[in-house]
């Protein structure tokens, strides 16, 4: 009996205590854990959503998932869901498991080279218990998958293997809770902070914001300032980690919300200032925010511009070393005199190769005192190194050299260093900084033309939807950039930017701005595809005007701007020798009946008191200017001798004031300068070379110097000042013959001048204005009948295609020398090849077979734009319309001239 009573005793003491266990640990997994806890404190994002579906839908209905799922990580995602879905029980697939539960996804940065993300999902009901029982039952049973469970600090971890692709991942419950990531790493560092016992949240100074209550917001978005570095650095070159830092260091983290709109996502919220000591806040301890002003100066070709909207912008130079310099005092006095903006614009590049072009712009307070202190500068820098000071007008513009190393540092901070040498401009308001004087000229260029933000309809529709007012702001045009973001790209990431090109291109505008409100910064971050809806037909043409003329018309349209009102209009001749003017509204214009065929194309120039535009061009053995009227200028035409025959009109304003200079050469290779009254210019009465010139003279600005560059047919390169006398290392002999000019990269001064030419048999050569081969490259001629000819894009030439004709096939390279496409054509005679670039990835490649009389347009990736051909034998003129987002094509054909629009898709 005493036996059964202790028998019996023990047996309830064990039922009492697996039954105080089993209370417990159903306690414990019922009571609600805050999964914000559980994310590890290097996240560098963390996204918080609360709708799997809903998202997915909206995402696919905005045609947005169509673009993301073309990313690798989305990929295998989807890989790994539809492996996981193929195996889940019954009808409940795990998107029905996973909808309408507040999910945490956390990004790491994991390695020198890697991410990895963690995701935690909350079990809500017995049916999702029994769900996830039966699929890791199914996992078990599966020949797909490989299961293999740990005991790691208390906690059980299972490992998952996936034998048909190789990935893993590794999870553990915990209250309810499931934690899984590819990273078993991540994974045991959760167990850690778990059994360290009442972890806090890494999103602690938010935990009463939650942006999912408010409508049409798909998700909370954590932002781990002081850890974006690391995330950046996994993409970006170290050299501009330094900066990456330094600008991580206006906030320490925030919070925001996620919208998703037709072809843009918007994160909007707040962050909390960086209070370091020495960090970017602290340094700028910003009041109010400031306009982008700036926009009215910007031209569409920025490809980056980094934006500080501060009262003070002196403030932004208050970390530097003291200045010990003599001009230290006037270099202070200038920076007081700057308040409200300062920029940097980094400008497109057309190679990856080529280091971007970069502008500080600065608004300044007084202009006056700033032009003063500029020049006291500028002479005190002289006066130390014993020069003159260096002054150059550009039209109504003075553009000065101040000699100080790194001038916009020394101003404006350390964002803005890197100028080894600084040109400046003022231009109303604005002090205008760059390393190059040509940067400058073409900057003043784009202004003049109106070419910039302020004036651009898919800009100014951007800026609307970012902030008005901002202190820091980011802004990227991707197309603009993608060179740039080619060379300061890693070398790992870069062939994984090329494979996503279509996705990063099509959502090319990109801002991120902060803006002090309340001593916080509220945030804004736009990603937009720029509005495509007028340009929603396939690849197109549609023809709008169709001219019918009495005679045959024998040349291309030249492309002129009306002399009233700038629109783009064409000018033809027929067969009987008349120049025919052609409205943008398709209306016959002035004319000019010149007796003779042309030979060159037209020329415009500003001239005359009322600086409207003229038109100039050259025949057989004259020089003609005629006005808007097709009335010849005064003193014009100019004779040459009869026995001479013209080849290329070149036409020079060294100032960029209205005193021009008219270059003409002979089919002998002799040169005639001329000024606008007729008189000879000294020196080129003529100016003799060995052999006929490829090319048109090209007339370059260097450093205050005046280069004309002649390039003739045997080889031979020339530079010649004013006078027509030789630059000393000059003439080179580039060892070949030349079909085709050169195209220049401006430095600050003759050795830094870089030309390219390429010669008939396929050598491109860079050499300097010193006379000095730089580089010489051989590209692949398959035989003996492959002949090359560089192609200048058709508006301002500062970009070149390389193209190599052998046979019937023509092959396009780009500047990096990369074949862009080739293509095989019905005959073998030499085809008209023209370049169109309007900025970004707006290129026409246009290729005139002249026997058959065909005109192929091609794409910016060697498409065929309409799939079809067009009847054709001379080069054609395209312009681009910004606005209705497609382009005007002008042909001619027998008697007429065509007028068509076409679209390029995507």
């Amino acid at each position: 009996m005493p036996k059964r009573i202790v028998f019996f005793f023990i047996g309830f003491v064990i039922l009492a205590s697996l039954a105080y266990y089993g209370f417990n640990r159903w306690k414990g997994s019922r009571e609600k854990v805050d999964l914000w806890t559980l994310v590890p404190d290097d996240a560098a994002l963390v996204l918080e959503t609360q709708n799997h579906q809903e998202l997915m839908e909206h995402l696919q209905e905005t045609e947005l998932w169509q673009s993301f799922s073309l990313l690798p990580f989305a990929q295998r995602f989807e890989e790994d869901m539809a492996y996981l879905d193929s195996i889940s029980p019954g009808s409940q697939r795990l998107t029905r498991f996973l909808n309408e539960k507040n999910i945490l996804t956390s990004l790491h940065v994991t390695g020198k080279t890697e991410v990895a993300f963690v995701f935690y999902v909350p079990v809500s009901s017995v049916g999702e218990h029994r769900f996830l029982r039966t699929l890791s039952e199914n996992i078990n049973k599966s020949d797909i998958f490989e299961e293999d469970s740990r005991d790691y600090q208390g906690m059980l971890l299972t490992d998952i293997k996936n034998n048909r692709n190789g990935r893993s991942f590794t999870y553990f419950t915990y209250h309810n809770n499931i934690i899984l990531s590819e990273s078993p790493v991540l994974v045991e560092e959760i167990v850690r902070r778990i059994t360290r016992g009442k972890p806090k949240s890494i999103a602690a100074e938010f935990q009463n914001t939650n942006y999912l209550n408010q409508p049409e917001v798909y998700a909370n978005v954590f932002v781990n300032y002081r850890a974006l570095p690391d995330l950046l650095g996994l993409f970006l070159e170290e050299k501009l980690m330094p900066e990456v830092r330094y600008l991580s260091t206006l906030c320490q983290n925030g919070m925001l919300e996620l919208k998703l709109e037709r072809n843009k996502i918007f994160l909007n919220g707040f962050s909390t200032p960086e209070l370091l000591k020495n960090s970017l806040h602290r340094e700028m301890e910003p009041q109010k925010p400031q306009p982008l002003g700036v926009r009215a100066y910007l031209p569409n070709r920025t490809a980056m511009l980094l934006h500080f909207g501060l009262q003070e912008i002196e403030r932004l130079r208050q970390q530097q070393a003291t200045n010990k310099s003599v001009y230290a005092a006037t270099l202070d006095s200038l920076a007081q005199t700057l308040s409200d903006e300062a920029a940097l614009a980094y400008m497109e590049s057309s190679s990856v190769s080529q280091s971007p072009e970069k502008v500080a712009y600065a608004h300044m307070a007084n202009p006056a005192l700033a032009q003063r202190l500029l020049d006291k500068l500028s002479a005190q820098v002289a006066g130390a190194k014993k020069q003159k000071p260096f002054v150059e007008k550009y039209g109504s513009y003075t553009i000065q050299l101040v000699n100080v190393p790194d001038l916009p540092q020394q101003l404006l901070g350390r964002v803005f260093q890197g100028f080894e040498q600084s040109y400046v401009v003022q231009v109303d308001d604005y002090l205008l900084i760059a390393e190059e004087m040509t940067t400058l000229r073409q900057l003043l260029d784009d202004i003049s033309d109106e070419n910039v933000w302020g004036k651009s309809v898919a800009q100014k529709a951007f800026l609307e939807e970012t902030l008005q007012e901002a202190n820091l702001s980011l802004f990227l045009n991707t197309v603009n950039a993608w060179y740039l973001l080619n060379r300061y790209t890693t070398d790992e990431d870069r062939e994984n930017l090329l494979q996503n090109a279509t996705l990063i291109k099509r959502f090319s505008q990109v801002s991120l701005q902060f803006s002090i409100v309340e001593g916080r910064y509220y945030t804004s971050l736009v990603i937009r595809r720029p509005d495509q809806s007028k340009a929603t037909g396939q690849q197109a043409f549609e023809e709008e005007k169709s001219i019918v003329f009495d005679k045959r018309l024998d040349t291309r349209p030249f492309p002129v701007q009306n002399a009233v009102d700038r629109s783009r209009e064409v000018v033809v001749q027929d067969s009987a020798n008349v120049l025919i003017n052609v409205t943008a509204s398709g209306q016959r214009g002035w004319v000019d009946s010149v007796g003779t065929s042309l030979r060159s194309g037209i020329k415009q120039i500003e001239y005359g008191p009322d600086k409207k535009l003229r038109f100039l061009f050259i025949t057989a053995n004259r020089i003609h200017a005629v006005n808007n009227q097709g009335q010849s200028l005064e003193n014009f035409p100019f004779n040459v001798p009869d026995s001479l025959s013209l080849q290329h009109l070149a036409v020079f304003d060294y100032e960029n004031n209205g005193n021009y200079r008219l270059l003409v050469d002979d089919n002998m290779g002799n040169l005639y300068m001329y000024n606008m009254q007729g008189a000879a210019v000294q020196g080129w009465q003529p100016r003799r070379m060995d052999y006929r010139l490829a090319a048109e003279p090209q007339h370059l600005r260097v450093g205050g110097r005046d280069v004309i560059l002649v390039l003739l047919e045997n080889g031979y390169v020339y530079a010649l000042n004013r006078e027509g006398e030789t630059y000393p290392g000059f003439p080179i002999n580039l060892k070949s013959p030349l079909t085709s000019g050169a195209v220049a990269k401006v430095g600050a001064d003759l050795k830094r001048t870089e030309v390219t030419a390429v010669t008939r048999y396929g050598s491109v050569i860079t050499f300097n204005l010193q006379g000095r081969v730089l580089n010489r490259e051989q590209l692949l001629r398959p035989s003996k009948r492959a002949m090359f000819e560089l192609v200048p894009e058709s508006s301002n030439g500062r970009s070149f295609i390389i193209v190599r004709q052998e046979q019937g096939k023509v092959a396009v390279f780009d500047q990096d020398l990369k074949e862009v496409f080739e293509k095989r054509y019905v005959t073998s005679a030499s085809k008209i090849v023209q370049y169109f670039h309007f900025g970004g990835d707006h290129k026409v490649y246009a290729i005139t077979e002249t026997g058959p009389q065909k005109t192929y347009l091609y794409n910016a990736e060697g498409s065929l734009i309409g799939n079809r051909t067009l009847e054709n034998n001379q080069p054609v003129t395209i312009y681009y319309n910004e606005t209705a987002n497609n382009y005007t094509l002008y042909l001619t054909s027998g008697k007429q001239l065509k007028k068509m629009q076409f679209r390029v898709g995507e």
